[in-house]
């Protein structure tokens, strides 16, 4: 059991439930500390930036939709939080799954 607990620990993603549980005023070490790094670290200068986490979920090696999480930090604290869902458009879903989809960023 104890071989599979880091290659379990490299399967888990940000989720909703980590959304929820993270709370406004949070030091965001200890959220990258908890949750790793995030997607991307957007600058807004003066000390302002936001993380974003993504969830993919898929259904049969096919992207259904992602989770964009946004945590926005201010003075080393996490200020605000938002989520948006997006999903495929219709036209890409009458075709056949993306062959290059295991090699989204």
């Amino acid at each position: 059991m104890k071989k599979f607990l880091p290659l379990f620990l490299l399967l888990c993603s940000f989720s909703r439930l980590d959304y929820n549980s993270i709370m406004l005023g949070t030091p965001a070490p200890q959220v990258v500390n908890r949750y790793g790094e995030p997607y991307a670290v957007h600058d807004f200068g003066k000390d302002n930036y936001e993380y974003e986490y993504i969830e993919r979920v898929s259904m049969n090696n096919e992207l259904m939709y992602e989770n964009h999480y946004f945590l926005t930090i201010e003075g080393g604290k996490v200020v605000s939080k938002r989520f948006r869902e997006q999903t495929r458009p219709g036209y890409d879903q009458l075709w056949q799954p993306d062959p290059n989809y295991p090699s989204y960023p």
